[in-house]
């Protein structure tokens, strides 16, 4: 498949295209086609030398993607329990690898790209829904019924 990778720290010049083996693939995953990635703060660090990519990751950046699944390892599903099928719209988070043809995630970090919205748009929202979600829902256990005012959200 195709890549990008850093070839050394520094400005966007430092990515270069280049040929890797498709990631492997085990129980709860699903390889998705890679349509569009999202860039964000920590792929800019990351390509100069500020942002380490997480242990165990590839060394390919992009941490959220758009794209279909084309392939669904056993028990795949959302973290709703919505069970994966090929051929479904997909973005996910990721710890590495959306900037390639194509990425192997854990089902549970991915949602389904919203009716209307292009891979382009979905490619950007898994790191901000995710952050929120986490903040607002788990930690903050926000409940039905419940109101939260948000002061400087974009």
């Amino acid at each position: 498949m195709r890549a990008i990778e850093i070839t050394a720290p520094g400005p966007a010049d430092v990515l270069t295209l280049t040929e890797r083996p498709s990631p492997p693939m085990g129980p709860g995953e699903v390889r998705i086609a890679i349509a569009a990635a999202g860039v964000n703060r920590p792929d800019i660090m990351q390509r100069q030398g500020l942002y380490p990519a997480p242990k165990g990751a590839t060394d390919i950046p992009g941490l959220e993607c758009a794209g279909t699944i084309v392939e669904v390892g056993a028990g795949a599903a959302s973290a709703t329990g919505r069970a994966w099928r090929v051929g479904d719209a997909v973005c996910a988070l990721l710890p590495g690898g959306g900037y390639a043809d194509e990425a192997v995630v854990s089902g549970l970090t991915c949602l389904p790209v919203p009716t209307g919205l292009s891979m382009v748009d979905a490619a950007a929202l898994p790191e901000t829904f995710f952050t929120v979600w986490t903040n607002v829902v788990e930690r903050g256990q926000l409940r039905a019924g419940e109101w939260l005012l948000v002061h400087g959200g974009t």
